[in-house]
């Protein structure tokens, strides 16, 4: 492992249980969705849906478009994934 994950990986168990108490005060300023700030701790809000899953992801708005082809040909040859 290289020094720098060595201490990014400390860095990130250290600060870690800091991290509620500043989504607290994220959620007080109208910075966050009170409904919504588990997720920002990776606890999801919603059940995955059952069967298999396709995770697609673009960084800009034109990644984004980008993808719609790929989501209508995966609509067109499997109608059974779920798509996100």
């Amino acid at each position: 492992m290289s020094p720098a994950l060595a201490a990014y990986r400390l860095m990130t168990r250290l600060f870690e249980p800091l991290a509620p108490r500043l989504l607290d005060g994220r959620v007080k300023q109208g910075k966050e969705d009170h409904d919504r700030v588990d997720e920002r701790l990776g606890v999801a809000g919603a059940p995955r849906p059952a069967g298999e899953l396709v995770w697609l992801h673009g960084v800009s708005v034109g990644e984004t478009l980008s993808l719609l082809p790929v989501v209508e040909r995966l609509r067109k040859l499997r109608p059974d994934l779920t798509i996100l």
